[in-house]
């Protein structure tokens, strides 16, 4: 009987000690865990604070960067012209003027419109000068001169476009696309349609008759010849009110010196200018020999070998 206490007692303490043994080996497993977690938790921690000092540190970048960068352009744009003028432009002449944007005029005739400036050092040129002298001529809307260190002096023009002469006055000018006068040299603008009569504004070209003149450009049979085109505009009157304004006359196109006279009244110009070519492409002949030709009616011209009041 001792003898079965003692074999259940001694199996009892073994089960003891191996519950208390297994209970210190989970213990160790559930604080090697936990401090396992508490690393990985300061890690993810100090990863997220060097995520947010980089981002920290691009947004501030961002933020700089254009302003870091205007700051040197600004003071580059200040100090980069104080180092030319020292180093280069006290010591280099202008050998060579380059035109560029020449168009009506020849670029011999721009670079002497900004003066006698060959041989000159480059610190004596003034660019803004420069320019100012050359839109003094009326063919030129715009310049710009830009001083290289290499010698040369490069000017950049934007002429101004001619697309008809107006004599008016006892003066002939030129007139622009947008019918305003100017009064550059007539030569550079070539062969150009000659629009005569008084307008209500002298320095500006009634819409109608810039209507025409362009009805007139789209066709090749009436710009074969530019020169022997003439617009003449309707009279001035005074109405009722006693307000200066264009006469019932209407507009004339004008084919030579010897051709015939189109009338072409007060309105559907482009159709009318356009019928006008379609006669001389077909029948040249008979329109030469023609005194008039009116187009004032919808369907049909009406050629006439003696003047007729339009």
């Amino acid at each position: 009987m001792n003898m079965i206490k003692r074999l259940f007692s001694g199996k009892s303490i073994r089960r003891r000690s191996l519950e208390r043994e297994t209970a210190a080996r989970a213990r160790r497993a559930r604080d090697h865990l936990e401090k396992k977690r508490d690393r990985e938790r300061i890690r993810l921690a100090r990863d997220r604070a060097r995520h947010e000092i980089s981002m920290s540190r691009r947004r501030t970048l961002r933020v700089l960067s254009p302003v870091l960068f205007v700051a040197a352009f600004a003071i580059g744009s200040q100090i980069a012209p104080l180092l030319v003028e020292k180093v280069w432009l006290q010591t280099k002449f202008i050998d060579r003027i380059a035109v560029q944007g020449a168009v009506a005029l020849t670029p011999a005739a721009i670079a002497a419109s900004a003066g006698a400036l060959t041989g000159l050092p480059l610190s004596q040129i003034d660019p803004q000068q420069v320019a100012e002298q050359l839109v003094a001529d009326p063919w030129i809307e715009a310049a710009r001169a830009l001083r290289l260190p290499s010698g040369t002096l490069v000017v950049r023009v934007v002429e101004r476009e001619a697309i008809a002469r107006w004599q008016i006055g006892g003066r002939t000018d030129l007139i622009d696309p947008e019918g305003s006068r100017f009064a550059g040299a007539i030569e550079p603008g070539g062969p150009l349609p000659t629009v005569e009569g008084d307008s209500v504004d002298q320095g500006l070209l009634p819409s109608e008759a810039l209507e025409i003149l362009e009805a007139v450009a789209q066709h090749a049979s009436l710009t074969r010849d530019s020169n022997a085109i003439r617009l003449h505009l309707p009279g001035l009157e005074t109405d009722a009110e006693g307000i200066l304004r264009g006469s019932t006359s209407g507009y004339v196109l004008e084919i030579g010196a010897e051709g015939p006279r189109a009338l072409l009244g007060r309105r559907l110009f482009s159709q009318r200018v356009a019928r006008l070519a379609s006669l001389l492409d077909h029948d040249e002949d008979a329109i030469q020999a023609a005194a008039l030709i009116d187009l004032r009616f919808a369907d049909r011209a009406v050629l006439r070998t003696e003047s007729a009041s339009g």
